[in-house]
């Protein structure tokens, strides 16, 4: 993706109210003699506000991270640069409301943040099922291999203890305490 469509895309989601705030204290580094200047940015940062109030340029490397407040704060260290912070917003904002949610408990799975976006669209939530059962009901329901079987036979014949421990088996899951997500192999 170009810088300029990861702009415009994040211009766009700037306006939109986040789940969790995503700020950074950014600190120039000053030669001897010289004043500091520290100033809390919320992400995305608009380069051009950035330069204005540090009064050095972004790719300059003139600065460090000294605090943050991020869903992903691991993921960013004293020198990442202000386009890794705007990549790893627009990455974490990609992520559906339920992986927000989970983070932390996702990335018990994945490795990081970029490798949990690459697979978002492949990740099955069911936020409201507690267990495989439920998720088992949630299938059968949804699943046009079992729109042959009747309402009846679903409700009286149909073993989901068993239909959930094949896909339990035969799967990998991740149960919270929010729902269930269905993981790619």
């Amino acid at each position: 993706m170009s810088y300029q469509s990861l702009q415009d895309v994040m211009k766009q989601q700037k306006g939109r109210e986040t789940m969790q705030e995503t700020r950074v204290l950014v600190e120039t580094r000053g030669t001897t003699g010289e004043e500091t200047i520290s100033y809390w940015f919320d992400l995305p940062i608009d380069v051009a506000e950035f330069e204005e109030k540090l009064g050095i340029g972004a790719e300059s490397g003139d600065y460090r991270i000294i605090e943050k407040v991020l869903p992903y704060a691991d993921e960013v260290h004293e020198h990442t640069s202000v386009y890794q912070l705007n990549e790893l917003d627009f990455m974490y904002r990609q992520l559906s409301s339920d992986m927000q949610e989970e983070y932390v408990s996702l990335l018990t799975v994945f490795e990081n943040l970029e490798a949990l976006y690459i697979c978002r669209n492949v990740i099955i939530v069911y936020p409201d099922c507690k267990s495989m059962i439920d998720v088992a009901r949630q299938k059968l329901m949804n699943d046009p291999t079992f729109k042959h079987l009747s309402d009846d036979c679903q409700e009286y014949y149909f073993d989901f203890e068993a239909y959930a421990s094949h896909l339990q088996e035969h799967g990998k899951f991740l149960v919270t305490e929010h729902g269930i997500f269905e993981l790619p192999e």
